[in-house]
């Protein structure tokens, strides 16, 4: 022991400098994988992360804003609670690796003259990555197509004396020759809604929150 104690001793500066290298390449090392933690999450990337007290739960925090859009929604229809189990299946798909990727930086346009009805929905679908511009007319809808490009438009069928506005709207964007996908999503859910919206060029007619999620995530995460 004192053998050893005095080979410390002699060679203290080699330690010394040997501690101050570790020290250095630790900070080093922390530091980049803070910033690579930072980066991920800023761009959604991360599932699960703990560190510490720190839980980062983006897969969880989707479930439960899905869930929690799919409540209200059937509260105003009248519907039972909320299918937790789809619900899961849904945004675990979501976050597949490859379906996440192609998810992460598309953006919708969502036309609705009551964009508080659909407050959870965007935060559920913002959950997985994707953009959301809200917009309460066809006019406004068409400026927003001429700025900037969306990857789906989403519509609700009537606002306010025009019960025919998403067919509009479809009509309009499809007269541009766009062939960007195109979801109306209200409170009717006819089959014969369902066919005339195809018949139009749509891709979905729908009033179940958790089809549009589902549609969504397959159209775009594809």
């Amino acid at each position: 022991m004192d053998a050893i104690l005095d080979f410390i001793q002699s060679n203290k500066r080699l330690f010394d400098a040997a501690y101050a290298v570790s020290a250095v390449v630790n900070l080093v090392g922390w530091g980049l994988g803070a910033m690579l933690l930072y980066s991920a999450w800023r761009r959604r990337g991360i599932k699960s992360v703990s560190i510490g007290p720190i839980n980062f739960q983006v897969q969880e925090e989707a479930v439960v804003a899905t869930a929690a859009a799919e409540r209200n929604w059937n509260a105003r229809e009248a519907r039972p609670g909320v299918n937790v189990a789809k619900v899961r299946s849904i945004i675990g798909r979501a976050f597949e690796p490859h379906v996440f990727d192609n998810l992460v930086g598309k953006s919708i346009l969502w036309v609705d003259d009551t964009p508080s009805n659909n407050r959870l929905a965007v935060r559920a679908i913002e959950k997985v990555g994707i953009d959301v511009e809200q917009c309460v007319s066809t006019e406004q809808g068409l400026a927003e197509l001429d700025k900037r490009h969306f990857d789906l438009i989403i519509s609700d069928m009537g606002r306010g004396a025009n019960m025919q506005a998403g067919y509009e709207l479809l009509a309009k964007v499809r007269e541009r020759g766009s062939k960007v996908p195109f979801f109306i999503f209200s409170s009717s859910d006819r089959p014969e809604f369902r066919q005339e919206a195809e018949r139009r060029g749509a891709q979905l007619s729908t009033n179940d929150m958790l089809e549009l999620m589902d549609q969504i995530i397959s159209r775009l995460g594809t």
